[in-house]
C-alpha cells in the first residue's frame, strides 16, 4: 500500500500552514510536480553505452588524474572517460574565481554534451572564495522563518555559483535534527520543526533552480536521529513509519512535490521500513533497492535525479567485497549518478551493461533522469553561458542580502532581568573569552571591530580553563563590565563530537561560575549549548554561523539597534524532551 496517498496532503496544503495530517482512511492522491514530466532532449538515445555511463559518474575533478588519465589533456580524458558531471573542490581547484572558470570552461568546451558542475556552497561561496558572499548557514533560514529570505538564499547562491561555471549544488540540507548530539546534522539543518522546514525548503530551492542551477536536498530518508556521522559509520533512522511520516518524510514529499531536480540518499538504513538484509544488517540507503526504487522512486513519485552521498565515506563501506563492487552496487541500487567512484567503476558498469548483468532498462532510466535535469536548466541551448556574469551591484545586493538574513535569524535564548541590550557609555569594558576546539580568534575580527567602533574596549582570551583560572575569577569580574563568552561549535569544524571536552567543558565551568548578569553566552553554530548546559547565564544569544554577517548581527543585537527573534529553530522543550 502506498502509505503517501493515505496519510500526507499535498504541497500546495503543507505550504499553507495545515496543523495536522489526514486520518488514514482518508484518501489523498499525491501527484508528482509537472517537473519530471518535463520533456527532453531525445539525443540521449543516440548515445553509446560507454556515454551512457558516463552520465552516472560525478568525477571529483583532479589534475592528477587528468594527468594519469589524459596525459594533462582534458580533452584526452573526456575522450576516454566522457563523464556527465564534475564536482569541483576548492580544495582541487583552489579560491580563485578565474581558476574556477577556466577549469568550468575548458571542461564544458572539450565535452560532447554539456556537463553539470557541482559544488556544495551549503554557506555560499564567501566561505571558501573572499570575494562572494558567505551565507549564515541551513539554520539561520530555519529561525527566520521566512519563506521570502529562503528565495533570496537561493538566489544569492545561484549568482554567484553560475558566475564560476557551477550549476549543480549538492544542497539544501532538507533533514530534521531531532537528536542535539548528532554532529552531522545540527545547524546544517533548519532545526527540529519539521513546519518550519517546510515553510522555507521549497522557496531555497526554488530561488536556486529558478536561477539557472540544480538544487540538491539531502539526507534521503533523513539524518539527525542518532549520533553517528556517517563520514565515520553508517547513520540509522531511528524513526518509526509513522513518526516519519510526521517528520522527514513529509520534508522530503513536500520538496519532491515542489519539483526538486535531485535527491542525495545517506549512508542510512531505515529499521522500520527496510526488510532486506545483508550478512544480519541493513543495507544504508545509498546501496538500497527498497529504499530508492520502492520508496523514494516508486511511493513517493520521485522522478528526478538520485545522486550518492561521496562514495569515500566509511558509512558505505565494507557491505560488499571490495569497494568497486560497492560502487557497482550503489548503481544497481537506484543511484542515478554516484559521487565520486573511481574510473574503474565506469569501466565496471560498461562491461556488465554489455555482458547484460546490468539491464540496460536500470542504465536508461538512469540516464534520461540526467538528461531531464540538464534540459530543464538549459545545457543544451546553444546561446548557453559557461560561466554567466555577475555584477558588482549584484554582488552588492547578495551581501545586503546575507546581512538581512543574519538580522532576522539572531535568536535572544535568555534575557533575564533586562541584561541585554547593553551601551558602551554604561559598560565600556569587554573580555571576549573564545571557547571552541578549534583555534578561532582570527575569525572573529568583524564581531571585535564592529564593538569597537561602537566605543567598547575588546580583550580577548581563549578559553578560560576552571582549572588554570579558579583563583583568577574574580580578578577577570573585577577588571571587566561583562564577559562574552562565545562558544564556537559547527559540523566538521573540526571533525568529531559536538560534546563539549577538555578545555571546552573547563570553560564552561568558569562561565556558570562567574556572576550571572556580567555574562552574555554566545552560541555560534551549534545551537544546543546554550539551551542545555548554560541555563545559569542570564543573557544568552544564538546564531548559526561565524560569518561577518551573522557577527555584525551579534554586535547590532548586544547593542540595541535590532530586535532579536525569539523563535529558536530547536525548541528547548523539545531539547529537554530528549534528554
Amino acid at each position: 500500500m502506498n502509505y503517501f496517498k493515505s496519510t500526507l496532503l499535498i504541497a500546495s496544503s503543507l505550504l499553507i500552514g495545515c496543523s495536522s495530517l489526514p486520518q488514514k482512511e482518508q484518501t489523498t492522491h499525491i501527484t508528482p510536480n509537472q517537473a519530471y514530466s518535463f520533456p527532453i532532449d531525445e539525443s540521449w538515445k543516440e548515445l553509446s553505452i560507454r556515454e551512457k555511463v558516463g552520465q552516472v559518474i560525478c568525477f571529483n575533478y583532479s589534475e592528477k588524474d587528468i594527468e594519469k588519465y589524459g596525459n594533462g589533456s582534458i580533452k584526452t580524458f573526456l575522450s576516454k572517460y566522457p563523464i556527465g558531471s564534475s564536482f569541483l573542490a576548492n580544495w582541487s581547484v583552489g579560491t580563485s574565481p578565474e581558476k574556477f572558470q577556466s577549469i568550468a570552461k575548458e571542461l564544458q568546451e572539450n565535452s560532447k554534451y554539456p556537463l553539470l558542475l557541482s559544488e556544495d556552497f551549503e554557506s555560499g561561496l564567501g566561505e571558501v572564495i573572499k570575494e562572494y558572499t558567505y551565507l549564515p548557514g541551513e539554520m539561520s533560514l530555519g529561525a527566520a522563518q521566512s519563506p521570502e529570505l529562503a528565495h533570496q538564499f537561493g538566489k544569492v547562491l545561484a549568482t554567484e555559483a553560475r558566475s564560476l561555471g557551477i550549476n549543480w549544488v549538492l544542497n539544501p540540507v532538507a533533514d530534521i535534527n531531532l537528536n542535539p548530539s548528532n554532529f552531522l546534522t545540527n545547524s546544517r539543518s533548519t532545526g527540529d520543526q519539521t513546519e518550519v522546514a517546510i515553510k522555507v525548503l521549497p522557496h531555497q530551492i526554488n530561488g536556486l533552480q529558478s536561477n539557472g542551477v540544480v538544487a540538491t536536498a539531502k539526507h534521503f530518508p533523513g539524518d539527525g536521529t542518532d549520533v553517528i556521522n556517517q563520514h565515520f559509520a553508517t547513520s540509522s533512522m531511528q524513526l518509526s513509519m509513522d513518526e516519519w511520516y510526521q517528520e522527514h518524510g513529509k520534508v522530503f514529499q513536500t520538496v519532491i512535490n515542489e519539483g526538486v531536480q535531485a535527491i542525495m540518499p545517506g549512508h542510512i538504513t531505515f529499521p522500520a521500513y527496510q526488510k532486506e538484509q545483508v550478512d544480519g544488517e541493513y543495507l544504508p540507503a545509498t546501496l538500497s533497492s527498497e529504499l530508492l526504487q520502492g520508496l523514494l522512486k516508486k511511493e513517493m513519485g520521485f522522478n528526478g535525479v538520485v545522486v550518492s552521498d561521496a562514495l569515500n565515506m566509511a558509512g558505505i563501506a565494507n557491505y560488499y567485497p571490495n569497494q568497486l563492487e560497492t560502487e557497482v552496487a550503489c548503481f544497481v541500487a537506484g543511484c542515478d549518478i554516484l559521487l565520486w567512484p573511481s574510473l574503474v567503476t565506469m569501466d565496471t558498469i560498461v562491461a556488465r551493461v554489455e555482458r547484460g548483468i546490468i539491464t540496460m532498462d536500470r542504465l536508461d532510466d538512469a540516464v534520461q533522469r540526467v538528461w531531464r535535469i540538464k534540459t530543464q536548466q538549459g545545457l543544451f541551448k546553444k546561446d548557453y553561458q559557461v560561466c554567466k556574469n555577475i555584477t558588482k551591484t549584484t554582488l552588492l545586493e547578495n551581501k545586503q542580502t546575507a546581512q538581512k538574513i543574519a538580522d532576522k535569524a539572531i535568536t535572544l535564548i535568555a534575557n533575564k532581568h533586562d541584561v541585554l541590550p547593553i551601551k558602551s557609555d554604561e559598560t565600556p569594558s569587554l573580555l571576549f573569552v573564545y571557547v571552541s576546539q578549534n583555534t578561532i580568534k582570527s575569525k572573529f575580527k568583524t564581531l571585535k571591530n564592529e564593538l569597537q567602533e561602537r566605543g567598547y574596549k575588546v580583550d580577548e582570551k581563549v578559553g578560560l580553563s576552571y582549572f588554570a583560572n579558579a583563583g583568577k575569577l574574580q580578578e577577570v569580574n573585577n577588571t571587566y563590565d561583562k564577559i562574552l563568552f562565545i562558544y564556537h561549535s559547527k559540523p566538521n569544524a573540526p571533525w568529531g563530537s559536538l560534546l563539549f571536552n577538555g578545555d571546552e567543558a573547563l570553560s564552561m565551568w568558569s562561565s556558570n561560575m562567574l556572576p550571572r548578569n556580567k555574562v552574555i553566552s554566545i552560541g555560534v553554530g551549534d545551537p544546543y549549548k546554550n539551551i542545555l548546559y548554560l541555563p545559569q547565564i542570564w543573557g544568552r544569544i544564538n546564531v548559526y554561523n561565524n560569518d561577518p554577517y551573522s557577527q555584525r548581527a551579534i554586535a547590532k543585537a548586544i547593542n540595541g539597534e535590532i530586535t532579536m527573534n525569539e523563535h529558536s529553530p530547536v525548541l528547548p522543550q523539545k531539547v529537554k524532551s530528549i534528554q
